[in-house]
């Protein structure tokens, strides 16, 4: 990079079926950028294939950048609720770790990928933060009657915030220990999150967040509560963010789409995101399948043999031997799955939110068959302290529905 130029530092977080929309999003950011500024991006891994990296980092625009892909524990987010919605992976969770995956960083900007920037990035990093967690722009939804903000533990007066375009104050985080608190409360109000992530962000944060101008983050299939916000966002939008199932790749139709599609093309994915496209918006019968491949985790699996010893109680003498048996076939299975579909994506599963039974998928991860097999994974060697309070919160949230 050029000595010269100031550096501006994004996080990402996808998993392998969002690398066309990051290529586009990168490919936004830098064709708009002021000369004066690189770009550093960060993408935290959440199973990106060897193959699309490659794509990834083979762009081909003519400004300073550099890409780093960064890999994380993912068994730390075993624990955490996922979104009812379908549109919404696991892998927004990963943004909880961002101020302690580069410690010589006291501020980024974190974006989701389902959005392009048609306006100078540059002068979002600008804003000062010193005093603050984040800046975000007022999310609209919540400002309608019986929002499911209500039920969550916020002032009433405070205004929710969506977290597709955050600048972060990094060294904040790591100074008030952020990181941490993220994973408690996500955790202790998990039954009333609807979007966990987020929710979570505002809940923890909303003491300290400067509201950004409606112009970085312009939601175009949202419905605006605000005629004032609207007004503003739409007179200079400068980061366009489809939040919400319809996206620009699937409905040709939603304003600014030609938009997205002006620099899907000049990415090394616009033929595969044109076919998907396409795809998906011809009615083809979808898979059934998330059911069993839910129940083939390794967390299921477990807790069925636990489950089992009730009936029959002689199987406790073998059941540490079953459980090593399933942990090692797993991680052999899982090693093969992942040599083989590193060389050739086309043998990767369906992502499970494809499936037409994935909703009904969810509630298996609310058995207590996976419940008990989770909490083995977590705790190997006291789960058996924490069976009864398990069984306990297990019981409860069944009667609650």
């Amino acid at each position: 990079m050029n000595n010269n130029q100031q550096e501006i530092h994004i996080f990402f977080t996808i998993n392998d079926s969002y690398a066309g929309y990051l290529s586009t999003c990168i490919i936004s950011i830098l064709d708009n950028l002021n000369s004066k500024y690189s770009v550093c991006f960060y993408i935290i891994d959440g199973g990106i294939s060897d193959y699309n990296k490659d794509k990834i980092t083979s762009l081909k625009i003519d400004r300073d950048f550099s890409i780093q892909f960064i890999q994380i524990d993912q068994e730390l987010f075993g624990h955490l609720p996922r979104s009812s919605q379908a549109h919404i992976t696991k892998e927004t969770n990963y943004r909880f770790l961002v101020s302690s995956l580069n410690f010589n960083l006291e501020k980024c900007i974190f974006l989701d990928v389902d959005l392009i920037a048609i306006g100078d990035i540059s002068k979002l990093w600008e804003t000062d933060i010193d005093d603050f967690y984040i800046a975000a722009v007022i999310d609209q939804a919540p400002l309608k009657e019986n929002s499911w903000v209500k039920d969550l533990p916020l002032p009433d007066n405070y205004l929710y915030v969506n977290t597709g375009v955050t600048i972060i104050n990094c060294k904040k985080w790591r100074e008030d220990n952020i990181e941490k608190k993220l994973f408690a409360v996500s955790k202790r109000y998990s039954k009333i999150l609807k979007f966990p992530d987020q929710d979570t962000l505002n809940i923890v944060l909303h003491k300290k967040i400067k509201y950004l101008s409606p112009i970085y983050n312009v939601m175009p299939v949202q419905n605006y509560f605000d005629e004032d916000q609207k007004n503003e966002a739409f007179a200079n939008p400068q980061i366009i963010h489809w939040a919400g199932f319809k996206k620009p790749w699937k409905y040709p139709n939603v304003m600014y789409a030609e938009k997205f599609w002006h620099y899907a093309f000049k990415t090394e994915f616009y033929e595969e995101i044109l076919f998907k496209g396409v795809q998906q918006s011809i009615p083809f019968p979808r898979k059934i399948g998330a059911v069993k491949r839910i129940k083939s985790h390794l967390s299921f699996r477990i807790g069925d043999e636990i489950l089992k010893v009730k009936i029959n109680k002689i199987r406790i003498i073998i059941l540490p031997f079953i459980i090593i048996y399933l942990i090692v076939n797993y991680k052999i299975s899982k090693y093969i799955y992942n040599f083989l579909s590193n060389f050739n994506p086309d043998l990767k599963l369906t992502p499970l939110n494809e499936y037409v039974d994935y909703k009904e998928s969810l509630k298996i991860k609310e058995y207590l068959t996976y419940r008990i097999g989770n909490l083995v994974l977590r705790k190997p060697f006291t789960f058996i302290f924490y069976i009864a309070k398990e069984y306990r919160e297990w019981k409860e949230r069944k009667l609650q529905s």
